[in-house]
């Protein structure tokens, strides 16, 4: 495998986070709140928005809610149900556990972030 390959961290994810539903329109997290957790898509799909802009729609296998694990900074955009889904919702010392000891999950994660960042300057 390179590591560059796209590794699915779906089980993984749910088996190390707690795994919360959320129904279509239901807010996961918002513009300004403080970031406690980071999510993967299992199943369905989440809005991700900006003063009622949207961003980007983060599908099934993708992870959102990262940078705010990093910077510890409020939340700068809205995360939204788009329609029924299923979370993994990973807290901070288990994203640091998953970083310093499962090969290949830093590579995940840098690409996920360089994912935001191409929808964000799309977007803009």
């Amino acid at each position: 495998m390179n590591m560059h390959d796209p590794i699915d961290f779906r089980e993984f994810a749910r088996a190390l986070g707690t795994v919360v539903d959320y129904a279509t329109g239901n807010t996961v997290f918002s513009e300004g709140d403080t970031p406690r957790y980071m999510y993967i898509v299992l199943a369905g799909s989440v809005d991700i928005v900006h003063r009622d802009k949207l961003i980007e729609t983060i599908a099934q296998g993708d992870a959102f809610g990262i940078l705010g694990l990093l910077d510890e900074q409020p939340r700068t955009v809205t995360a939204r149900a788009k329609e029924n889904c299923e979370l993994a919702v990973i807290e901070r010392k288990k994203f640091r556990y998953m970083v310093e000891e499962v090969p290949n999950f830093v590579w995940y994660v840098m690409d996920e972030l360089a994912q935001r960042l191409r929808s964000t300057n799309a977007a803009l």
